[in-house]
C-alpha cells in the first residue's frame, strides 16, 4: 500500500478537486449562464496544472533527499497517476452531473438553443451523461500523459557527474 499511496492521494485530490469545482461553478451561477463559462474553465486548468506539479513535488521528496529520480521512474509515476484520475473520471463525472448539478445537460442544451447554432437533436447528442463520461475518459487520459511528460522532465534528478582530468603517466625526457 506504501508504495502507490502517494498515487492513491493525488488521484483522490485531483478528482476531489474536479467535485468541488463544479460546485462553485453551479453555486456560482456558471452551469445556468454559460457566457464567461471559458474564463472560469481556464482557472481550473490552472489549479489543476499546479496540483498536478505538487503531487510530483510530493514524490520527489517522498524518496529522499539524495534519491535519484530519473525521467523514466517520474515518467512512470506519472502515467500511473494518470491511469488512477482516469479510473476516478467516470465517478466524478456521475457525481457532477447527478448530484452537484443535475440539470446541467437541459441547462447547457437551453442556452445553446438560444444561440441558434445548431438543432436541439445535434445538441442532445453531446450534451448527455455517456459523451461527458467518456470525454472526461479522454481528457484524463491525455492530459495525465502530457502533465506526465512535462513535470517528469521538470523533476527528474539531475545525476552529478565528476569529470577526472587525465593525466599523461609518462614522463617527458
Amino acid at each position: 500500500m506504501n508504495k502507490i499511496g502517494i498515487e492513491l492521494k493525488w488521484a483522490a485530490i485531483i478528482t476531489a478537486f474536479s467535485c468541488l469545482w463544479a460546485a462553485l461553478e453551479n453555486a456560482l451561477g456558471y452551469h445556468k449562464d454559460f457566457s464567461n463559462i471559458i474564463g472560469i474553465a481556464f482557472v481550473y486548468y490552472i489549479i489543476l496544472t499546479f496540483l498536478w506539479a505538487i503531487a510530483f513535488i510530493d514524490k520527489k521528496k517522498s524518496l529522499g533527499k539524495n534519491a535519484i529520480w530519473e525521467f523514466k521512474s517520474a515518467f512512470k509515476f506519472g502515467l500511473f497517476l494518470t491511469g488512477l484520475t482516469t479510473l476516478l473520471s467516470p465517478i466524478a463525472q456521475y457525481i457532477i452531473y447527478e448530484t452537484i448539478s443535475p440539470d446541467y445537460f437541459n441547462n447547457i442544451i437551453e442556452y445553446q438553443l438560444s444561440k441558434g447554432r445548431q438543432t436541439r437533436e445535434s445538441l442532445e447528442l453531446i450534451h448527455n451523461m455517456n459523451f461527458t463520461i467518456r470525454q472526461g475518459v479522454m481528457n484524463a487520459l491525455s492530459l495525465g500523459v502530457i502533465y506526465s511528460a512535462l513535470y517528469a522532465w521538470v523533476f527528474k534528478t539531475k545525476k552529478n557527474t565528476v569529470v577526472v582530468p587525465v593525466t599523461n603517466s609518462k614522463k617527458k625526457k
